[in-house]
């Protein structure tokens, strides 16, 4: 048992990297656009390479975990987002930007498929509502603590420095993985080479392959449009007369918001009678918030409440694939929902981008809105599917 949660303590560790990672060019937009001269369109496909690769990364990764061990791909994972993070520091113009940035993503992406499977593989039940809520939490507390520090780093030296402390995390969460995780003995790699259908995509079954479709769904939609919303409200208060300092320290209210909303949703989750319904509130109030917020004069107290509220449903949505997966057929059905996921992600806040450009920045925020309202209708058609297995 004490083993579990030290493991569970230095993937955490590892995947905050990869949040603080992916805020750190949205934390200092305006000033990466005016030294790359980018304009809105551009930063937001800067800001969607993290997540492009795993369009393309996510399912052979998880693959390549079931065949050499997840934590050496994880550690592999976390020496290319060092890798990244040094070289945007040195970026000179959008197209060694986006080099350096989709280095990171791939990075990233074995690193956020595998840490997940990981920690599916040593916690089982309602128990994994609490761990997953651990470790989700990772993201969001990245990302609050690159709007809070890589923001001060840049005004006072050089954006350049900020993105170079995204490297360093990254570092520090190797060093923290190779020393401390160990995997559960059932997830150990064979010792001799299986045969391909038994942890490649031929392991999963027909209705596997149903859940997985729609299953996947839900929690790409919630983050994008969380990505969405911290992606482009930091551009929006500052075009309301903020400074980069200030915009970032009200960004980072709502993630730390969503910190606080991620853990109590992973407690109130392990004891409810029905999880399912305190996802439906909660993501209806959330849509709620942010309408409220890109209407109101005064965004603080929205920007709390959406955390706290927001971030309820989070364990649940992430834990979806573990209702129904085999263990013989885990790495590859995380791959695949790891796919969608990143589809989505990658996409969307580069959309979104282009909607700021000709519509404004409140139609980013409705647009976040319409994306985390779609999760609500489509987690009911999961349980409906589920219910027929």
């Amino acid at each position: 048992m004490h083993q579990r949660w030290l493991s569970l303590a230095a993937l955490t560790l590892a995947r905050a990297g990869m949040g603080f990672q992916f805020q750190s060019v949205a934390a200092v937009s305006p000033l990466i656009s005016d030294s790359l001269g980018l304009d809105k369109s551009q930063l937001g496909w800067l800001i969607g390479l993290y997540l492009l690769p795993g369009i393309a990364i996510a399912l052979p990764g998880g693959l390549l975990g079931a065949r050499f061990g997840d934590k050496r791909l994880v550690l592999v994972g976390l020496c290319l987002m060092a890798g990244g993070g040094l070289f945007l520091s040195l970026a000179e113009s959008f197209h060694e930007a986006t080099a350096a940035r989709i280095m990171s993503g791939v990075g990233a992406v074995m690193l956020n498929v595998l840490v997940t499977k990981m920690v599916a593989d040593w916690f089982e039940g309602r128990e994994r509502f609490v761990a997953m809520s651990i470790l989700i939490n990772s993201w969001p507390i990245g990302i609050g603590l690159a709007l809070l520090v890589i923001g001060l780093i840049s005004e006072a030296a050089d954006w350049r420095w900020g993105m170079l402390s995204s490297a360093l995390i990254a570092a520090i969460g190797f060093l923290t993985v190779m020393s401390i995780y160990r995997a559960p003995k059932q997830s150990a790699p064979p010792a001799t080479s299986p045969p391909a259908s038994s942890f490649g995509v031929g392991s999963l079954s027909g209705k596997e392959w149903q859940l997985l479709l729609i299953g996947s769904l839900p929690w790409m939609l919630y983050n994008a449009a969380f990505q969405i919303e911290i992606s482009f409200l930091p551009s929006i208060f500052v075009g309301g007369g903020f400074s980069i300092k200030s915009a970032g320290s009200l960004v980072a209210v709502t993630t730390v918001m969503f910190v606080a909303g991620v853990q109590t949703g992973g407690l109130l989750l392990k004891q409810a009678k029905r999880p399912d319904l305190v996802c439906y509130f909660a993501l209806v109030a959330w849509c709620t918030s942010l309408l409220m917020l890109a209407s109101s004069p005064n965004p603080l107290p929205w920007l709390v409440v959406g955390g706290l509220v927001g971030g309820i449903p989070a364990a649940a949505l992430v834990s979806l694939p573990a209702e129904f997966l085999r263990v013989a057929s885990r790495s590859a059905g995380m791959g695949i929902f790891f796919t969608v996921y990143y589809l989505g992600c990658a996409v969307l806040p580069g959309f979104a981008g282009t909607v700021y450009d000709f519509y404004g920045g409140q139609s980013t925020i409705w647009m976040a809105t319409g994306v985390a309202f779609l999760a609500v209708p489509i987690l009911w058609l999961f349980r409906r599917a589920l219910a027929t297995q």
